[in-house]
């Protein structure tokens, strides 16, 4: 990096505003409706000079519209947003506004903006690293692999289908058909492959075929470090193989352009070489958990035992992540935010502090938040199931209801229809009007049903809330919580997706025996 890069001046208005026009046009603030708005107010106010004057009730009041009665203890909304704000800044600067001369920045611990002017003579070589990190990546997908396939037609049109909507990716460049099939022939190595090929990744795929049910497989390869980066399953019982062909390849699509959005390298060229601890975290986190004796209720005792690990640990991020989880189980979102941000920040490659901080978002209704999160906890560590389900859900809530449907079908899959997964789902396609498909998962959940303990309970009640039947959701979430199993899988009362059972009296009783049990 050039020494002195950004110099600090006093800028035409002009300027600065021509700087803020291209941030809210760009991919990165697009679709971030709040974060705009702070933008738009703080700048505007500074070059009024009322900078020094920006404080949490103004911002709420005039930025956001709240009435004059908001309480900035009680609401986490302006310190939330000032801080993703932050964060996409810093992003915007690092990819898309890479080489813009006009930067803007919010400092740690205020709400009045810097403005910066990059120097004009950037070196060449830092130019071309920007250009690879903005660049679409190189993608070869290899001809497919077939088992019990007679048709090998079948497997062509298979990988043309994918090919062609991953060609519409504006994130990927994607390499010729006769390039897949010239290295199909060769029998090198990966390494070998995209050394000549220039590609940063390779897609491999195996379709398997069983009667009238079929299961494609794919997996996506970074081969410099011979990793598994991105991979899924289909597999489902076809009559209309066109019409098959259409929807994995649909899924595909926006699987795939998911996982390249939250690629490390969008936050961060550290990251991109990150090792994944996702399962010593596991390992930590749990006994964390099981200290804290958060299942029981003795919120006093955890957060003494939490403060006493973190003492004596205080840079260890995942102690700062079970507190925030252990805040959240009891409601307390403010102070779960605070310890969820801390953990993310000593532990910027820990999957399990961004989908943590993910899941606390999703709880504060800040949805636009949780996607990002959770992207990149999974950025992190593609095999992080549990995730796909909270992305999926982040989805959900925030509108995005065909790529909520796909991500949640994806993780049904890699999960082997886990009773989890299957709620997830159910209750996505009871809210998007896919009544029928949400009544096949419950059936599908009686019927897999052991004699003794009956449907998992935690699921059906999820599932019942998603097709408004507040009745059965709450004799569903009884059941759950008599069962010391079941009442471990429920999700969190404060989820949003039992915003339509609060008005009821019963929500009130349940949520109480919740907090006990």
């Amino acid at each position: 990096m050039a020494q002195s890069e950004i110099t600090p001046l006093y800028l035409q208005e002009e300027r600065i505003n021509a700087a803020v026009y291209a941030l809210l046009q760009s991919e990165t603030f697009r679709r971030a409706t709040r974060m705009r708005q702070l933008l738009q107010y703080v700048v505007a106010e500074t070059l009024a000079g009322r900078g020094e004057r920006l404080k949490q009730f103004n911002i709420a009041v005039d930025a956001f519209g709240y009435g004059s009665d908001f309480d900035p203890q009680m609401l986490t909304s302006v310190r939330t947003e000032a801080y993703r704000l932050r964060s996409r800044l810093e992003y915007y600067y690092r990819t898309e506004g890479a080489t813009d001369q006009v930067r803007i920045s919010l400092p740690k611990g205020g709400f009045m903006p810097i403005f910066e002017l990059r120097r004009e003579n950037i070196p060449a070589t830092e130019v071309r690293a920007v250009a690879r990190a903005v660049s679409p990546a190189r993608l070869l997908i290899l001809p497919f692999s077939g088992l019990n396939i007679a048709d090998a037609d079948m497997l062509v049109a298979f990988h043309d289908e994918i090919s062609l909507h991953l060609a519409n990716l504006p994130l990927v460049a994607l390499l010729s058909r006769s390039t897949s099939s010239k290295f199909g022939q060769l029998g090198a190595t990966l390494r070998q492959v995209a050394s000549e090929s220039e590609a940063a990744y390779v897609m491999e795929g195996s379709l398997f075929r069983q009667d009238r049910t079929y299961r494609l497989i794919l997996r996506i390869i970074d081969p410099q470090q011979d990793v598994i980066v991105w991979s899924t399953r289909h597999e489902q019982r076809v009559e209309d193989m066109m019409a098959f062909q259409r929807q994995v390849a649909g899924d595909v699509a926006a699987s795939v352009r998911s996982w390249l959005e939250a690629r490390p390298s969008s936050f961060g060229l550290e990251d991109a070489m990150a090792p994944r601890q996702v399962f010593r975290d596991d390992v930590l986190l749990r006994e964390y958990l099981r200290l804290g004796h958060l299942t029981s209720g003795n919120t006093a005792e955890a957060t003494s035992m939490f403060n006493e690990a973190i003492m004596a640990s205080p840079g260890e991020g995942l102690t700062h992540t079970a507190m925030a989880l252990g805040h959240l189980q009891s409601g307390r979102l403010q102070e779960a935010y605070r310890a969820a941000e801390r953990g993310v920040e000593l532990a910027p490659h820990s999957a399990l502090t961004h989908s943590s901080l993910a899941a606390i978002y999703l709880h504060m209704r800040d949805f636009d938040g949780a996607i990002m999160f959770a992207q990149k906890s999974l950025a992190l560590a593609p095999e992080f199931d549990a995730v796909k389900l909270l992305l999926g859900d982040c989805y959900l809530h925030a509108g995005f209801h065909k790529t909520a449907i796909a991500q949640l079908e994806e993780a049904h899959l890699l999960m082997h229809e886990h009773p989890a997964a299957l709620a997830h789902l159910g209750y996505a396609y009871a809210r998007t009007g896919q009544q029928g498909e949400a009544r096949r998962l419950l059936n599908m959940l009686q019927d897999s049903a052991d004699v003794a303990g009956g449907p998992n309970a935690a699921a059906m009640t999820l599932i019942h809330t998603g097709l408004g039947e507040a009745e059965q959701a709450f004799e569903w979430m009884n059941r759950a919580l008599m069962s010391r199993q079941h009442s471990q899988q429920l999700l969190l009362l404060s989820s949003p997706a039992y915003d339509s059972l609060r008005a009821y009296p019963r929500f009130s009783v349940l949520a109480d025996r919740a907090q006990l049990s």
